[in-house]
């Protein structure tokens, strides 16, 4: 019997193994980021929203577009769904990380 328990590793070792590896992956994903001057959204797959005042709203780090009419816009971003709802509103550019819609901006709403 002892020789079976020598050569098995314990649950809870094989996990906290596992975490010390996962935490030396984030923060070389972090040095990469650092050295190739990357913003953190890019590498952590977040979702960055910038609004100027009320006519333009930058989303980055977006999946797809759900929804797309004059007065309201639904998109599925990385980490949540954003819905912006206004006037006139139109996507001027758009490529495979980036979003930007012009438009009277009433409100923009997000549900994770």
């Amino acid at each position: 019997m002892n020789t079976k328990k020598k050569g098995k590793k314990k649950w809870y070792k094989q996990i906290k193994d596992n975490l010390k590896f996962k935490s030396k992956i984030t923060s070389t994903k972090e040095r990469v980021s650092e050295f190739l001057e990357l913003p953190p959204e890019v590498v952590s797959k977040s979702t960055k929203i910038t609004m100027i005042e009320d006519v333009n709203v930058l989303i980055e780090g977006y999946k797809k577009i759900v929804d797309y009419y004059d007065d309201y816009i639904k998109i599925k971003a990385n980490n949540m769904d954003v819905v912006i709802d206004g006037k006139q509103l139109d996507i001027k550019e758009i490529t495979d990380f980036e979003l930007v819609i012009e438009g009277k901006i009433y409100s923009i709403n997000y549900k994770r």
